[in-house]
């Protein structure tokens, strides 16, 4: 399958049902991050590695102890097959195409109707790189030096951030002003700031930006 023009978006997973078949070190990967994305889960696998048994037993997930078999995806909005048995995910791939499921069988693109991108996270801060699949070992290398450049003060800024966005909004409600505000704020060593750990001087600023953008001269 050909992804040279694949479409990149964030999901939104929050109670959204999702299925991943298997239970080895590969699928945790996948099942700790659907996890963290909030989504309801179902994990269909024979084994399961050790944490992933204690996510079971706290109720993180629903385990079924078996191996995936044909109507697993039924009512799921995404799956994942991650089992080191690759012989079902023709069979899965056409259930999901049939049940209008979004499908990825890891390491298998000709199966796959999304792949993963590798992921840099700081806080709120998601920075997803993909080569379409043809060298995913260099997209790993482009967040590994991308993670060199961007440090902890970028999730600390979003923090910040969102203690102010809504007041924005609020009392500066034309759009264009509103970006502009923002795109100064970014721009004037706030970030740097918070890297120094100077995060009330950088709150200040902040506030004193609102406040001249609120009353301009």
């Amino acid at each position: 399958m050909n992804f040279r023009h694949g479409y990149p978006v964030v999901l939104r997973l929050e109670k959204q049902r999702c299925v991943v078949a298997g239970g080895g070190p590969p699928a945790e990967e996948k099942i700790l991050g659907l996890l963290e994305a909030g989504a309801d889960l179902t994990v269909v696998a024979e084994r399961l590695t050790p944490a992933l048994h204690t996510l079971a037993a706290q109720g993180r997930f629903r385990w079924i102890g078996r191996k995936v078999a044909a109507g697993d995806l039924a009512g799921s909005f995404l799956a994942v097959a991650a089992d080191e048995d690759r012989s079902v995910n023709a069979s899965l791939s056409e259930e999901a195409t049939r049940e209008h499921v979004l499908f990825n069988a890891l390491d298998d693109p000709e199966h796959c109707g999304f792949i993963y991108p590798s992921v840099l996270r700081r806080g709120a801060l998601a920075i997803a790189i993909s080569t379409m699949g043809l060298a995913p070992a260099l997209a790993v290398r482009l967040r590994q030096r991308f993670g060199e450049q961007i440090g902890p003060e970028y999730a600390a800024f979003l923090e910040l951030a969102g203690e102010f966005r809504e007041s924005i909004a609020r009392t500066i409600p034309d759009p264009v002003r509103r970006k502009n505000l923002w795109y100064e704020i970014i721009d004037s060593g706030v970030i740097e700031l918070l890297r120094q750990g100077r995060d009330e001087e950088a709150k200040i600023k902040v506030a004193e930006f609102i406040t001249a953008a609120r009353y301009p001269e």
